[in-house]
């Protein structure tokens, strides 16, 4: 007969878990604004995936960590890692050639609600008002943040922002499949798995690149860059979100994402001159906090008394 436990609440390592993952993909944007006009976008799709997958397969190797031997999880990985790297980040790039950076983070942060849709359809969670009313509020201070008065709606942009929406959809994507096995996986061994599949997918967007692209004219500065985007705008995000998963709802980790466009515009001054912090930053940023707050507390109240039987496949 089945027990019951109480299911633990994420605690404040889940929780800033998730803060230093926006922190580092807010990194990326900056980096990127360095790193992009010189390394294009397939080359920098291709690195980040090649040398994630490298640098974790080697990880995992040395410290004799588990591997993946049942075929329905490696089915459920691979179409994650498709879904959440190279579909996403794919979508993304080449939808930046068509529309505009304000465009773009603005649709980005219609991520947590692409997974609550999709978390209400699967039956996996039922977010509460208060959840809801706190993704809300978070996704109204990152918009107005960007400045909604700025979106464009120009005939050539609207093959842009389509892509960008299909990106944010495999993201959340993402986050739902892996949802239901990254409780039972070691977590290194899921990230890696995850950076191999990823990297086999980029070969076909990353190879013409490599082909078009005179290497040796990279600077040495440039390929620093590069190598810091892989280790932590990719190795430490995938492997950071997949740690927060194990401990919090897809939900309350996608809703994080309204901190990404807040980091960004408040490190932007420091590291590239002539971007300047306002009113509006301070304004969107409390209420994209208190936004995550009602989250937060939304998630510590749905940690209910939970029966405890047999799961998925046992």
């Amino acid at each position: 007969m089945p027990s019951s436990r109480s299911e633990s609440t994420p605690g404040h390592g889940a929780y800033g878990a998730l803060v230093l993952v926006q922190f580092l993909f807010a990194s990326l944007a900056i980096t990127g604004r360095w790193v992009l006009p010189v390394v294009p976008p397939g080359l920098l799709l291709l690195a980040r995936a090649i040398g994630a997958a490298g640098a974790l397969l080697l990880f995992n190797a040395v410290r004799r960590g588990p591997w993946l031997s049942d075929r329905k999880v490696l089915v459920r990985v691979a179409l994650s890692a498709l879904l959440g790297v190279t579909a996403n980040q794919a979508f993304f790039l080449f939808g930046l050639r068509y529309t505009t950076a304000v465009n773009a983070t603005i649709l980005v942060t219609t991520v947590p609600v692409f997974t609550v849709l999709g978390s209400l359809l699967l039956g996996q969670e039922r977010p509460s008002p208060l959840k809801l009313g706190g993704i809300g509020l978070a996704a109204l201070g990152a918009i107005y943040l960007v400045g909604p008065d700025r979106f464009s709606f120009a005939p050539g942009a609207a093959l842009g922002n389509l892509l960008i929406l299909l990106g944010m959809v495999c993201y959340a994507g993402y986050f739902l499949l892996f949802k239901p096995i990254v409780a039972r996986h070691d977590t290194m061994t899921l990230a890696t798995y995850v950076m191999v599949f990823a990297a086999a997918g980029s070969l076909p967007i990353g190879i013409p690149a490599v082909f078009t692209t005179d290497l040796g004219a990279i600077p040495a500065r440039i390929w620093i860059l590069v190598g810091y985007i892989v280790l932590f705008p990719t190795i430490g995000t995938y492997f950071l979100n997949l740690w927060a998963l194990q401990r919090a709802s897809s939900n309350t980790v996608a809703s994080f994402i309204y901190l990404q466009p807040l980091f960004t515009a408040l490190a932007s001054p420091v590291f590239l001159p002539g971007e300047q912090m306002g009113e509006r930053t301070l304004v969107a940023g409390a209420a994209i906090f208190a936004g995550l707050g009602l989250v937060i507390l939304a998630e510590r109240a749905q940690r209910v008394e939970v029966p405890v039987g047999p799961g998925v496949g046992e």
